[in-house]
């Protein structure tokens, strides 16, 4: 089985919200965490998309807040298959993993949309080095790939 790793980053994309109504309403699935230092081995992820481009919801256990639904790249990205076509992003507010005391700021969540279900990542706020890509003492990032998002009623 391949595993697809996907990864958001910043940089001059689009970042209109292209929330079409197919994408609008409550998504669940699950992704599976690869970071080393969480014993957990699965993230739970629950959403809802709005027309307006804001999503809620939950990431694992932590709500998400000022989430947002957008285009991850333009027309060039979509030439080299750079990105994926969408993003979700927010910050975090409570841990993540309960269990293990794991807390981030914040999520981007970058997905491709094929035959009605969401496809791509978690990745959070955090890096090996305090200060640098997340907030002081959070710690390295949580990644989480496999994420597959289906609609739910």
């Amino acid at each position: 089985m391949a595993t697809t790793f996907m990864f958001a980053f910043a940089g001059s994309r689009a970042a209109a919200s292209m929330v079409t109504p197919l994408m609008v309403g409550h998504w669940e699935g699950n992704a599976r965490i690869y970071s080393s230092f969480c014993h957990q081995t699965n993230l739970t992820v629950k959403v809802d998309i709005h027309a307006d481009g804001s999503v809620t919801g939950t990431v694992g256990d932590a709500k998400l807040t000022e989430g947002r639904f957008e285009s991850n790249r333009g027309w060039l990205g979509r030439m080299f298959n750079l990105y994926s076509d969408f993003i979700i992003t927010g910050d975090l507010d409570g841990a993540i993993v309960a269990a293990e005391g794991i807390t981030r700021s914040s999520v981007k969540m970058p997905l491709n949309f094929r035959d009605g279900i969401f496809y791509g990542g978690v990745n959070t706020s955090g890096s090996g080095f305090e200060g640098f890509g997340g907030k002081k003492g959070e710690g390295p990032w949580l990644a989480a790939g496999g994420l597959t998002l289906t609609r739910s009623l």
